[in-house]
Formats: structure tokens, sequence, C-alpha cells
């Protein structure tokens, strides 16, 4: 390659770099200002988890709401610690990750369209389809190892095409996109390394052009996965067969795991073109362009690649009992580049369309979000807000009591249980002595869930009527309330200040 043509490569690069952070500035500030979903998709989980390598050190398995180890590979609360440990336990400090991993997705989706088209608006377009679809904008800021997945999908695929293309350092990304999936969601990343072995078969190569075989790439990439998983299992012996393979794969598939939720294998089977449909659904209207895009793949296009990376998505995760459409998340930008390079390039004007698009399918899933947001999300985190605050100033022991399974333990910076069940005098007086020494003092977090200490004349516990015979009186320093109990809010939340009785 000729200093032109090597100064060509660089400037792509540099001008899909701005075009991506621009993108995903607008999608962030649109995020922004819609209804906070930190509650939503399993996501108090993994900020719990982040909170625990903050707080608690534990950094090959951190602990969630329930004070268990989280079930997947930790790489998303290794990279965001030490960002919420400067920044603080904030909202949008456990963003931060997910933000750069989906700007960096849309570095990679345009790069692995200009494979495919050399046309500027095509290219733009296949970014902006990405970002224009329910899975697509879902998947940018979750606060969960989805992005870091997608990412590693993505930057995977266009390494698998640059390899058959003869590029010189895609082998090294190829590695890095392998090692990046197995760490941000172990065997998610299973479709990438399938297609990373079939590769120049599928695309029907001639075989004195396929490249090297990528057995010592995938071998390389999976040693620091394979690390992770010996170091569970002497901290916590017995974890990678119980929970990474009896949980995570053999409870889904045969029906037996908790997100199975009591499925057989055979409703496991027959119900297997649910996620398909599910899949087709959530990402309309690019879903209905990238079939379109099939019909026009010629004998020998590269194309296919994209096409064949969709379906593994849907036959390996089809079989899991527990089918939601987020797993489709990492096939969604190959889909985008599909349709854009084509069908969307026949357009009279593929850029301006893909822009109307995208525009439109964002303002009908902001006017749905702001539409189906809880009321109670704004009063729980500023409550979180002025809490850690007063925490802060004032270092003590935290009880939690009477709150659900919320994110508001993680943006107080606690870790430990969550206490949401009935609490008796006696478990309470277990955390006194093991936590508060006669005569220091102690915060108070209390919901109004079913529980000691927050309404005790309807809910009394054996033997205790108030705070006041424990360890009262309590000062309660503020409250914020928000209507009925509904689904993971507590209906009110107070702070108080006690002091332990000598």
């Amino acid at each position: 390659m000729d200093g032109s043509g090597c100064e060509l490569l660089v400037n792509t690069w540099i001008r899909d770099a701005l075009f991506a952070l621009i993108l995903i500035s607008v999608a962030w500030a649109i995020r922004s200002s819609l209804p906070s979903d930190l509650w939503k998709r399993s996501q108090p989980l993994t900020l719990r988890a982040t909170v625990d390598v903050v707080a608690e050190d534990r950094w090959v398995l951190p602990h969630t709401v329930d004070d268990r180890p989280l079930a997947k590979p930790p790489l998303i609360n290794w990279l965001s610690a030490p960002v919420v440990d400067v920044f603080g336990f904030a909202p949008w400090s456990h963003r931060v990750v997910p933000a750069l991993a989906a700007w960096l997705t849309c570095l990679f989706t345009l790069q692995l369209a200009r494979m495919f088209h050399a046309n500027d608006t095509v290219v733009l377009s296949a970014a902006l389809l990405w970002a224009g679809t329910w899975l697509g904008f879902k998947s940018l800021f979750l606060v969960r190892p989805d992005p870091l997945l997608v990412l590693a999908c993505t930057s995977g695929l266009w390494a698998i095409v640059a390899r058959i293309q003869g590029v010189r350092w895609s082998s090294g990304v190829l590695g890095g996109a392998l090692g990046l999936g197995l760490l941000a969601k172990g065997i998610a990343a299973l479709p990438l390394i399938v297609l990373a072995c079939v590769a120049p078969r599928i695309a029907r190569i001639p075989r004195s052009d396929w490249p090297s075989a990528p057995w010592w790439i995938i071998g390389v990439a999976a040693a620091p996965y394979l690390a992770w998983v010996v170091a569970t299992e002497i901290i916590h012996p017995g974890f990678p067969a119980e929970v990474l393979f009896g949980q995570e794969i053999f409870g889904r598939v045969s029906g037996t795991g908790i997100e199975a939720a009591g499925r057989s294998p055979w409703q496991v089977v027959l119900g297997i073109w649910k996620l398909p449909v599910h899949f087709v659904l959530r990402t309309l209207p690019l879903s209905v362009f990238a079939m379109l895009a099939v019909r026009k793949l010629g004998r020998n296009d590269l194309a296919v690649l994209l096409m064949w990376f969709v379906l593994l998505h849907l036959m390996v995760f089809g079989f899991s009992a527990s089918r939601r459409a987020d797993w489709m998340m990492p096939a969604v930008p190959a889909m985008a580049v599909l349709a854009a390079c084509r069908w969307c390039c026949h357009w009279r004007a593929p850029f301006r369309t893909s822009l109307a698009i995208c525009a439109f399918v964002l303002s009908v899933m902001g006017w749905n979000e702001a539409r189906s947001g809880k009321a109670w999300i704004r009063p729980l985190e500023s409550f979180a807000h002025q809490a850690r605050s007063r925490i802060m100033d004032q270092p003590a022991p935290v009880l939690v009591i009477g709150n659900d399974r919320n994110h508001l333990i993680g943006l107080l910076g606690l870790s430990g249980v969550d206490h949401h069940e009935p609490t008796s005098k006696l478990v309470l007086q277990e955390w006194l002595d093991g936590s508060v020494a006669p005569g220091e003092g102690f915060w108070i977090v209390a919901g109004d869930r079913p529980a000691f200490g927050t309404h005790p004349a309807r809910i009394p516990s054996p033997g205790m009527d108030s705070w006041d015979q424990l360890d009262g009186p309590v000062d309660w320093l503020f409250s914020v309330e928000a209507g009925e109990i509904e689904y993971m809010w507590p209906g009110a939340l107070r702070l108080g200040w006690a002091r332990r009785r000598q």
C-alpha cells in the first residue's frame, strides 16, 4: 500500500470516529432526558457487583443484591469500578463504560460497512439504522455486559472479513474481540467463535486464499477467561460447575435452571420459533430491510457472512429456555450493515432516508419510555444522592431495611444483603453486634416494605414494637414518598440516625 492509500485509511477511521462520537452523544442526550431504566433488565445486579468491587475489593467474584456471586464474568465491573470510584456512585458514572463500548461499536460498524460499500452515504446509513432500532438503542447504555459483547462481536466480525481480505493486523483484532466477548459474557461469544472457524467455507473462498486457521487465536483469547474460571474455583469451590455450567448453560437448555422458569426440554425445542419472531419485531424496520437485502446477495458475496452471523445467534440462543430478544443485540450491527450495503444503497438518498427512519424510531421509543416511565425513579435516585452526601459527611455503618431489589443500595455505595423481607429482632441484634459498638451511632435507610421498623404498629416484629426498644430513639432526617408500593419501589424511603445503647 502506498503512502496515499495509508493516509486515506487513517482519514476514514478518523472521520468515522467523529461521526460515531456525534451519533452516540446524541443518543446519550436522548437517553438522559428520558426516565431512568437502571431498575430494569437485571441492571441492579451489575451495578451492585461494580459497587462490591469498589467497596469490598472483591474482583474475582463480586457479589450482587442477594450477596451471592455474580453469575457472569465480571469484565464490565472491572472496567466500571475505577470510573465509579473516581466520580462517585451516580447513575451516569455506571454508564460511562457502556457508552465507550457503544462508540467503538459504532466505529467498527462504519468500518465494517466500508468493506462492502465505498459510498459514504451508505456507510453512514449503516450506523443510523443500527442506532435507530429498539434493540440497537437499548444496547447503547445498558448497565449490563451486553454493550461489551456487542462491541466484541462487531469488532470480531470486522476482523474475520479483514483476515479474508489480507489486512495484516486483523488477527490481533480478532483475538482481542474473542477475549473481550468471553470475559464479557462467557458462552455468549460462541456464535463469533463458530463464524471465525467456518467463515472462508461459508463465503466460498478458494482453498488457496483461505487465511491461516484461527485455532491459535482462539486459544490465546480464551486464556484470560480460563484463568478467571480457575480463580473462581479456588475462591468458591464448585462455582464453575454449579453456576457457569449448571445454571448458565445446562439449566437454560434443560429447563432446570432459574432462568428456565420450569420449562421442559420439549417446551424449549418446540418454542424455538419465538426468538426469531421477537427479534424481527424488535428490530423493525431494519429486519425487513435485511430480509430484502438477502435477495441481493451474489454467489461469492462476502456479505453472506453478515447473514450467517445473525442466523448463528438465532440457532445458538434459540435453544435457551429464557428467550429474550436482548440476547440478539450483538447481531444488530451486522444486520444494519447487510441492510445498508445490499438494499438501502439502491435508495435515491440513503443517508437522508436512514436519518429520517432513525429520528422517527427514536421519537417513538422516547415517547414510549416517557409514557411508561416509573414515577418513583427520580425520587429514589434523588434520595440516594442526598442520603449518600449525609453518610459521607458522617461515616458510620448503614442498616438497610424494607427496600426492594432496585438500584438504591448501589447508588448509596453499599454492598451486602438488601433486606427486603420481614426482619426479626434476633437478626437485627446480630447485625448490631457485628457492625456497631455499644454507644456508637449508625445510619438507617428504611423503606416501606414489610419489615421491622417501617410500620411497627401495622407490622410488629415478635417481642418488639418500635425502634426505641432496640437502639433508639431514631432521628429521622428526611424522607421521600411517591405513592403506593409497587414492583421495585418500597412506597417511601427514610434516612435516620440512631445510637446503640451502652
